[in-house]
């Protein structure tokens, strides 16, 4: 629902859709990095003790040039799809096979993750859930208690809202032409659905089959809305006079630019910064309609900008709703999904995550958030229906973002002073949760060459162009498997394995 305001200090209120979504499943996943010797510039130095790192990758540990050893890998632990602590130690074969690949034993890093975080604040945000709360306050009370988790400790958060108002839109209107884009002025309403819902109007044409556009009107002896202009409005309310000055329906911004420019700028979670979030939220009241386009397009904007000043870094853009487009173009599902499959598909890749906010009547808003989720890269939206727990089902669908985000991107390990890494002598591995045989992850140099059953891995940028990587990549089939639990090990002194030539 959105609300206008007339001259006569009444509100106009607009109706939108609801819908609900699919939480996705991630599990622990361990993480052990092994730098083999063997390979002239291909070894990494493991001796003394680690240094800690803020973020995704934060990790402490030792080994010793004997190859022999402990490492262990915190951050997220105890999650869903998180990183678990774990240790390893010791010499042996490198991927290729080769028994002089036995080498050091550090702890890899997680890629640091980003989010920014887009959140609907239009009016129907505050409507009334059947626990006494808003769904504004069950949304916000999980980003607070998601803030504050210790589990979200020096992830990167950064924070919008939409609707932004539009500086351009007049305070008040006497004609549609005043209003411009942001018309039409609210001067006339659809009379057969004025009961339920006020729809504004310009003709007919814009109302449900049968009914009709009319002027709109006020009270005379009481602020209260009417659309019988001359009638009675009963109840000593005096006559319904027609309204000469109003407001313009659509007053919210479609500018990227305004989405674009945080509220709060991402920043690594800890006391101070959660603090600043939640203070921000508190200021906040829910008002206006849903800008779905122009939201989206500045959350993938921002998300990009952070992404090119931090490059080491994987940020993802969150966009929370609880209502169908109602401004800005484009409204439909496959324009949306388009505008997030060319963020997930450019340079650097941004994902998008979508969390909606819906009753049991979603009207197709299901449909259309998940459209976006799979254009965006993620599969699926997470979809809440409002007679749930809201504030525990958004919270752990934030919970499953952040597990998922990181189990599937991990840092290129540097090499030690003097020397440079010889990309053609990584290898991945992986050893499941049940005890089987650790298996290596082919190489397959970029995402379209991925397998949809195999798998595979590859760099964020290739080497073989003359880029220097920062990232290894997981394909989606890979991903999946990792989700599952395990171990993951960098190998490095060893031939790159790549896929067998049928």
């Amino acid at each position: 629902m959105r609300s206008t305001r007339t001259g006569q200090g009444v509100w106009i209120l607009l109706m939108e859709n609801r819908s609900t979504m699919v939480a996705l499943a991630a599990t622990g996943i361990c993480v052990i990095f092994a730098a083999c010797g063997g390979a002239d510039g291909g070894s990494v130095s493991g001796g003394g003790t680690g240094g800690a790192s803020t973020g995704a990758g934060a990790s402490s540990g030792t080994s010793s040039e004997n190859g022999s050893g402990a490492s262990a890998s915190t951050g997220y632990g105890d999650e869903p799809g998180g990183i678990n602590a774990a240790s390893s130690s010791g010499a042996g074969e490198g991927a290729g096979g080769d028994a002089s690949c036995a080498g050091e034993t550090s702890t890899a890093e997680l890629v640091p993750l980003d989010l920014y975080i887009m959140l609907d604040a239009s009016g129907s945000m505050d409507e009334q859930l059947s626990r006494g709360i808003t769904k504004w306050d069950a949304v916000t009370d999980a980003l607070e208690a998601f803030f504050t988790d210790e589990q979200s400790v020096g992830l990167g958060v950064g924070l919008q809202y939409f609707p932004q108002p539009d500086d351009d839109v007049p305070e008040s209107c006497t004609s549609n032409e005043e209003c411009g884009d942001n018309g039409p002025c609210a001067l006339r309403v659809c009379h057969d659905s004025f009961s339920t819902v006020v729809q504004v109007c310009v003709t007919d044409a814009d109302c449900g089959e049968g009914d009709t556009c009319v002027d709109l009107g006020v009270c005379s002896r009481r602020n209260r809305l009417c659309a019988d202009v001359g009638e009675s409005c009963g109840d000593s309310a005096g006559t319904c006079m027609k309204v000469t000055r109003s407001n313009c329906a659509n007053p919210d911004s479609c500018v990227v630019e305004d989405y674009a420019t945080p509220a709060v700028p991402i920043t690594p979670l800890d006391a101070a910064s959660a603090e600043v979030l939640i203070r921000s939220i508190d200021r906040k009241d829910p008002v206006g309609g849903t800008p779905t386009a122009g939201a989206l397009s500045g959350a993938l904007a921002q998300a990009r900008a952070h992404a090119e000043q931090n490059p080491t870094h994987r940020v993802v853009a969150v966009l929370a709703t609880d209502g169908m487009p109602t401004e800005c173009s484009p409204k439909d599902a496959d324009g949306l999904a388009e505008l997030a499959a060319g963020a997930v598909n450019g340079s650097p890749s941004i994902s998008t995550f979508v969390i909606g906010v819906f009753d049991g009547n979603d009207d197709g808003a299901q449909a259309t958030l998940d459209r976006i989720a799979v254009g965006g890269g993620t599969e699926s939206a997470f979809f809440i229906d409002t007679s749930s727990d809201v504030t525990q089902a958004f919270l752990d669908a934030l919970t499953e973002i952040r597990g998922k985000s990181l189990a599937c991107e991990y840092q290129v390990p540097a090499p030690s002073s003097g020397q440079t890494l010889d990309y053609d002598t990584l290898n991945v591995q992986h050893t499941p949760t049940d005890g089987g045989a650790a298996t290596t992850i082919f190489y397959v140099a970029d995402e379209a060459r991925c397998d949809a059953a195999a798998g595979g891995w590859y760099y964020d940028v290739d080497p073989a162009t003359g880029g220097t990587p920062t990232k290894i990549v997981m394909c989606p089939a890979t991903c999946t498997r990792f989700q599952a639990g395990g171990q993951v090990q960098l190998n490095v002194g060893c031939k790159t394995e790549i896929p067998p030539v049928n």
